[in-house]
């Protein structure tokens, strides 16, 4: 290899180094790992075709100047000098017709909504404008937090629209992502690209597996036979006895109460909450990105990865049997809406850091948070039972309470003790008392946990 000297990209002479070597060219910032050229005076490495290049040239995007090669604040940086835009594309999928670069105007991308590039690809008898990123976009995708396939549209129905991902308004007028299943589901083009929710497959010509299986067979209307318990039919019933406190869903471990439901037509102990009988025998769970299959754990206490909750209901696994999880961590969803906090949905945020959980003060890495506020809630939290029953107040239901700004103290009717109202507790309006969380439940699961453990073989 051949030694470059000056005046080029360099004042000194650059020698080729004798061996591959991962390095950062001090000319357009890229890392590799080729032959680096490098300065023995200054300790710079370059690539061969950035040493080589001129301090002058040319650029098709500004053809009324002579580009000069800066070394801070660049105004073109050097790849892109290097690799000026084509003038001219011709793609089928983003246009019909041919698109012509027009650089230094600013404009709105049709395909994306956004105003970020001053350089768009323009089709004059169309008024049509596009980012260069933009053109060769994906048209189906699967991204992580949505179930269905999300299909490009050049432009959505009018109306008001809000990002399944940021929760900010799409402007319909503008491409972005649906869903052909959930007629409110749709996502920005941008919003694709951002860490976390896209495996960045094109599914274009890939046929459709649909990996959600239903869990139950339609005998007839209200009348199902399901995986569950497959010897007998369950019937729907609309109304349950509040006031019976052994009605508990085999799936989710919860009390019946004014829920739908389906019961056993034979037996007189298995019942399902209809919206835990209707939940698919597989699907891909919402914390992993993995796919779960639904099983029943009549003999087994099971820890959900999630929330990490004792259940001895049913669970969605992996198959490796890794990732275990509740009904319901498993049947979250993205954007999550929760009663406590209506304004805005949450999505499933992960990281390192301990956060803060809003109902109880505790501390969790995998949390449910809102990106236009502060608010944080932990995956328990999130699936807390909007009524329970206790034997301290046999004859009202109590209600799950978000908290209160009040300086008055109140007091929990099972421990006796201090209770912070600005945290989440239950209380009964009737009698005007008031209980911890965790006394309340604590009491329910612990019947659950015993059950479960004098139900294992001896």
């Amino acid at each position: 290899m051949e030694i470059i000297e000056g005046p080029k990209a360099h004042e000194h002479p650059l020698f080729p180094l004798p061996k591959m070597t991962m390095f950062t060219c001090h000319l357009c910032g890229l890392q590799d790992d080729r032959f680096p050229y490098a300065c023995n005076l200054c300790n710079l490495s370059f690539h061969k075709d950035c040493a080589e290049s001129t301090p002058e040239m040319k650029y098709s995007c500004h053809p009324k100047h002579i580009l000069k090669r800066l070394t801070r604040v660049p105004s073109v940086d050097i790849n892109c000098a290097k690799n000026p835009l084509p003038s001219t594309i011709v793609h089928l999928k983003a246009h019909e017709h041919l698109l012509t670069l027009m650089p230094q105007r600013n404009f709105v991308c049709d395909a994306c909504g956004m105003d970020d590039d001053p350089n768009p690809y323009v089709c004059l008898p169309c008024n049509f404008m596009i980012h260069q990123n933009c053109i060769d976009k994906p048209s189906i995708i699967k991204i992580y937090r949505h179930d269905h396939r999300l299909y490009y549209n050049h432009c959505l129905d009018a109306g008001d629209w809000k990002c399944g991902v940021c929760n900010k308004e799409i402007n319909w007028t503008c491409g972005a992502y649906s869903c052909s299943k959930c007629p409110d589901f749709a996502i920005h083009p941008r919003c694709v690209k951002r860490f976390g929710i896209w495996d960045g497959i094109e599914l274009e010509g890939i046929p459709e597996n649909n990996v959600e299986v239903k869990s139950y067979e339609v005998i007839e209307e209200g009348e199902i036979r399901h995986f569950s318990h497959e010897k007998h039919n369950l019937k729907l019933q609309e109304e349950s006895d509040a006031n019976n406190e052994c009605m508990l869903c085999k799936a989710c471990n919860y009390p019946i109460y004014s829920n739908s439901f389906y019961s056993c037509m034979e037996c007189d102990d298995f019942i399902l909450h209809k919206k835990c009988a209707d939940l698919p025998k597989k699907k891909i769970d919402p914390f992993y990105n993995m796919l779960t299959t639904l099983i029943t754990n009549d003999i087994r206490i099971s820890i959900c990865n999630a929330c990490q909750n004792v259940s001895q209901g049913f669970t969605y696994v992996s198959d490796d049997h890794k990732i275990i999880l509740d009904v319901r961590c498993g049947s979250i969803s993205e954007p999550f809406v929760h009663e406590s906090h209506p304004l805005h949905s949450l999505y499933i945020s992960r990281s390192t850091e301990e956060k803060f959980c809003i109902a109880c003060g505790d501390k969790a890495t995998m949390v449910l948070s809102c990106e236009e506020c502060d608010f944080i809630l932990d995956i328990k939290c999130s699936n807390l039972p909007k009524m329970v029953k206790h034997k301290n107040d046999k004859d009202h239901l109590l209600s799950l309470c978000y908290g209160e700004k009040t300086s008055e103290q109140y007091w929990c009717e099972i421990c006796e003790e201090a209770l912070n109202a600005k945290k989440w507790f239950y209380s009964c309006d009737d009698c005007d008392i008031t209980f911890h969380i965790k006394c309340t439940l604590g009491d329910f699961f612990v019947a659950v946990v015993s059950l479960a453990v004098n139900s294992l073989p001896s």
